[in-house]
């Protein structure tokens, strides 16, 4: 375990929010060719470290969300709980990285893949272009001690712009700010049913209440999480008391000019169906969500960033063309991201495999799925041969938000998992 928090201070202390990765992806590989291993990288900073005659394949991401102060990340330990001061954590993946090392210490016969922004819609494994040489993956991106993942939903990032028009304020009218700050957050996919409120929906649901003039909005932080913060510039002629007390209000200076057709905006955004939209009664969890990640005025165009997520295809084809419809009822251009496919789920050899070793230390380790992006489905499709994908991690609460924290117990029993699972085969 000592190990284990060794590599993670290493991995903490090195930047790696996602785009921003060329400082870990050089310590990835220090780090493993200490270790006697070679390594191999693809054009989109993949890293695949391989010794000996491995027969499993561990993988994880080296990219991390970054919300907050994450120039220099300070760690707090209490009651066996690991947190960052006014940060993400960045436990999700580093954890699963930390495990990977020291088990690059323990085995001479082993593979690691590291892969590259994996927070900003699974890029990295998009584009792998590395040949495995074991056809098991064991994914650590898990974030509950006890699932084993054999499935994930599919998604895809919708981008909707709109060029504004403006008018001149008349004399009469006031400017305020409007703002909401410090909401939970959270992961688009993990806490999407969770009643996490959406900064940007609380202010909208506001705003639509008074006769406002809207001269700028924005909302949330990045598209994958829940918004925490929003504000609006508004003005009217009229006295303005709010209705919701947790918004803050103040008279400032602005540019006396207003977006034509900014109540429109507003109802868009109050109307938007912010959350889950359907469910998985077998496996338990939302089957489609989508979240209101980002809404943001600059240099005159209006850009509203949403994440989609379903655990069936034609579900996200479907709620992708009703998010594009929906937006350009506003008149916004709207265009998706790269997304990618559901991991269907399917029990293998392999996840017998791990379900065996996950019950010597879990009792009601089970199979599930997840509602968020994990690689392995992409991973297995990238491969001239056929693999298997099972995800397993420790217990992570509230990534995508500065409450992330890690239990640190569950590193310990995953890490032994692990080397139990990689000694086994």
């Amino acid at each position: 375990m000592s190990k284990i928090l060794e590599y993670f201070k290493i991995i903490t202390a090195t930047p790696r929010c996602s785009f921003k990765t060329d400082m870990m992806k050089e310590k990835v590989q220090e780090i493993s060719k200490n270790l006697g291993y070679d390594i191999s990288i693809d054009k989109s900073g993949n890293i695949l470290c391989k010794k000996g005659n491995p027969k499993v394949c561990l993988q994880a991401h080296y990219d991390m969300v970054c919300l907050g102060d994450v120039s220099k990340i300070e760690l707090i330990e209490k009651d066996r709980i690991l947190k960052a001061k006014n940060s993400t954590l960045g436990a999700d993946n580093g954890m699963g990285m930390a495990i990977m090392f020291t088990l690059m210490e323990k085995f001479s016969d082993l593979e690691c893949l590291f892969t590259n922004n994996e927070e900003v819609g699974l890029i990295g494994a998009s584009h792998l272009e590395l040949e495995l040489s074991s056809d098991k993956l064991l994914n650590l991106d898990g974030e509950e001690e006890k699932d084993i993942y054999i499935g994930c939903a599919g998604g895809v990032d919708i981008v909707s712009k709109l060029t504004l028009e403006y008018l001149p304020l008349s004399e009469d009218d006031v400017v305020y700010e409007i703002s909401i700050e410090d909401l939970p957050g959270g992961h688009s996919g993990l806490d999407i049913n969770k009643g996490v409120d959406s900064a940007t929906k609380v202010l909208a649901y506001e705003l639509v209440k008074h006769d406002l003039k809207l001269l700028h909005i924005e909302g949330g932080e990045i598209r994958n999480s829940i918004a925490k913060n929003a504000k609006a510039v508004v003005a009217t002629c009229k006295n303005l008391e709010l209705c919701n007390k947790s918004l803050h209000v103040k008279k400032i200076e602005h540019k006396r000019e207003y977006i034509k057709d900014g109540q429109k905006i507003t109802k868009a955004l109050n109307a938007f169906a912010q959350g889950v939209r359907g469910f998985d009664q077998s496996f338990n969890i939302p089957s489609i969500s989508i979240n209101l990640g980002v809404v943001r005025v600059k240099d005159g165009i209006l850009q509203i960033d949403c994440a989609a997520r379903a655990m069936v295809n034609s579900d996200l084809i479907s709620l992708a063309n009703q998010t594009e419809s929906f937006f350009q009822l506003i008149g916004c251009n709207t265009s998706l991201s790269e997304g990618h496919e559901p991991w269907v789920p399917s029990i293998g050899e392999f996840a017998n495999v791990v379900k065996q070793e996950m019950a010597q230390v879990y009792e009601d380790a089970s199979f599930c799925a997840i509602h968020a992006g994990l690689e392995c489905g992409i991973l297995m499709s990238s491969q001239s041969k056929k693999i298997e994908a099972v995800a397993i991690g420790p217990t992570i609460r509230f990534p995508h938000s500065l409450r992330e924290e890690c239990d640190l117990d569950s590193v310990q029993r995953i890490g032994k998992v692990v080397e139990n699972i990689v000694r086994g085969l």
